[in-house]
């Protein structure tokens, strides 16, 4: 007998069960033919095979095999051959998994559908969002991550903590500012402490500070300032209590600036005053596949990767002088990190990491744009980036932005051996009346990656084994140092390429009948200029193997339906766009 599925029929249901079974069929997840249609080819219909029902759909295999389904095209098959529309649960049910994992991904999809609705009924975005600026569209672009099912889940969440912390509501507040012991925290910063503090907040939060500490017994030779996102404190308050009741925490009865979130939600901008630091706080969620809090290791170490990281920029005329790559560096890390809360299981709830902000790399006449927008659709029914296209051209403009985009992050890898983890979140396109000049990358502490053979001579990693003992003699693959040369080109082609350009490609090709094929070659071209300018770099390239038949790419869900497992290996293998681009050379 057919469970009692629920089936609302609204937009955001059907976009969560379209990004679920995109997911399902891309990572293998469950078995499928696909047949062609006679009257339109490149609509393919898929038939999914189950233990339990079998599904249907229409759609469209893309590059790096990239699934897209028409949203009102998914139905059940029932026994007597009847069609009804496929329910989350019965797609759910046909996956391996246990009851547990399955009862907090139902959960987390329907968490998703819930604040998607919210969204559709209580905000009044603009009917084009091209005029917004950089911080308003970090609001804006509601539509979160276009592959991930789960890309609003926010487990933690009601609905009024989505409306007050959530970035699309535009909400502003403050944070709340305590004292804890010196000897439990963990401070990663370039100057002397005191002077970070009053540059940072300002001589009167300052000194307002210092004296609600001493009032309450305290002194800054004991106690180091940490802010926490509101919704954390709330969050973890049995533990806070505890910290207070011990003389271990301090609550300060201060009010600082005021904030507002970002995209990514536990990063925060200034809104009291823009050109200063972004702060990224630990959050006790879920949002797609990971718990936003903070690992110790990784706060201390982002100072110095981002140190570095410049380091090798000013180094480099190309990324120094012609691709003017900008990074917002991580300048400061402070952690609460004590024996304490490992016990609790509280490790990362109390961190916090500043990043640059933009405003402080704007030139004159140019503005920035979340890499995110260039992939969406507006209201009015045309792409953000349409009046762009239509001003310089389609292939011109693309190629301008390959150059300015790819280029400095292939670049960085070849050249230097360090892979970035460039999705779209972590880009920013600046641009001048849409024609893009420069790109700027954020979000390093816990995103880089290298192997000690593939880094450039001159090039020496930091140690980081004075960072933090959790370095200290750690194997490969664990923290930033990999095994070979594949494991980069994984992470860039899985983020650069696979789960970030190949939504421009797609969206290029449904909008303006711009063929995939077309799109890539471009890519491809403008690395081989590079290349050919830079010759010397030929031969690392071809040490990446870039153009191999098969890739591998991260399997993102089935990563977070089987977290738990730690033995297994959560990626699947991708026929490689590259690979045919080659072939058709050759011949």
């Amino acid at each position: 007998m057919l469970k009692p599925y629920l089936l609302p029929s609204n937009k955001s249901f059907t976009r969560v069960r379209r990004q679920l079974v995109e997911a399902m069929i891309f990572e293998g997840l469950i078995q499928y033919t696909v047949v062609e249609n006679n009257n339109d080819k490149s609509v393919l219909s898929f038939y999914l095979y189950g233990k339990k029902h079998n599904f249907r759909c229409k759609g469209r295999k893309t590059s790096f095999d990239r699934i897209h389904v028409k949203e009102d095209s998914i139905f059940m098959e029932l026994q007597n051959q009847q069609l009804i529309e496929a329910p989350i649960e019965a797609l759910l049910d046909e996956i391996e998994i246990d009851p547990q994992s399955k009862e907090t991904i139902l959960k987390e999809l329907w968490q998703t559908v819930k604040f998607c609705e919210w969204n559709v009924t209580n905000l009044k975005l603009p009917f084009s969002r091209r005029e917004s600026c950089f911080e308003e569209l970090e609001s804006e672009i509601i539509e979160g991550h276009l592959y991930h099912p789960c890309f609003k889940s926010r487990t933690g969440f009601s609905l009024d903590d989505h409306e007050r912390y959530g970035p699309e509501a535009k909400q502003t507040f403050s944070l709340i500012w305590v004292a804890i012991r010196r000897n439990k925290m963990r401070v990663s910063l370039f100057e002397r402490e005191a002077d970070f503090w009053k540059r940072e907040l300002g001589q009167i939060l300052w000194e307002r500070l210092l004296e609600e500490l001493e009032i309450q017994g305290g002194t800054f030779e004991e106690y180091v300032f940490l802010p926490i996102h509101p919704w954390q404190f709330k969050s973890i308050q049995p533990f806070l209590q505890e910290g207070i009741h011990s003389n271990e925490m301090i609550i300060l009865n201060v009010v600082g600036d005021h904030y507002r979130a970002t995209q990514s939600i536990r990063t925060l901008w200034n809104k009291t005053n823009p050109d200063k630091a972004y702060l990224k706080l630990s959050m006790n969620l879920v949002n797609t596949s990971s718990l936003r809090i903070l690992d110790s290791h990784s706060v201390c170490a982002a100072p110095t990767i981002s140190a570095w990281l410049e380091e090798i920029i000013n180094s480099d005329p190309y990324l120094k002088h012609d691709a003017s790559l900008v990074i917002l560096k991580e300048y400061a890390g402070i952690i609460y990190d004590s024996e304490e809360s490992k016990a609790m299981k509280l490790s990362g709830h109390l961190g916090a990491i500043w990043r640059e902000s933009i405003n402080k790399y704007l030139e004159e006449d140019e503005e920035a744009v979340p890499f995110t927008a260039l992939l969406m659709m507006e209201k009015d029914g045309f792409p953000f980036i349409t009046h762009w296209i239509k001003q310089y051209g389609i292939k011109n403009w693309l190629t301008r932005l390959f150059e300015v985009s790819i280029v400095p992050v292939w670049h960085f890898l070849i050249a230097h051996g360090i892979a970035l983890e460039a999705h779209a979140q972590n880009m920013i396109l600046l641009h001048k009346n849409g024609w893009p000049t420069r790109i700027v990358l954020r979000d390093f502490h816990d995103s880089i990656e290298f192997t000690k053979e593939f880094l450039a001579k001159e090039i020496l990693p930091p140690d980081f084994g004075k960072l933090h003992n959790m370095f200290k003699d750690a194997p490969e693959n664990q923290f930033y140092w990999m095994a070979s040369v594949e494991d980069l080109r994984e992470l860039i082609m899985d983020t650069l390429f696979v789960f970030h350009f190949s939504e421009l490609s797609f969206l290029l090709d449904e909008e303006y009948q711009y063929k995939e094929e077309e799109f890539w070659n471009q890519v491809d071209q403008v690395i081989t200029s590079h290349l050919n300018r830079f010759p010397e770099l030929k031969n690392r390239h071809e040490q990446v193997q870039h153009s191999r038949a098969q890739i591998y790419v991260e399997s993102l869900l089935t990563k977070k339906l089987r977290e738990n497992k730690e033995s297994e290996s959560f990626r699947h293998t991708v026929r490689n766009v590259f690979a045919h681009l080659s072939f058709k050379k050759e011949k």
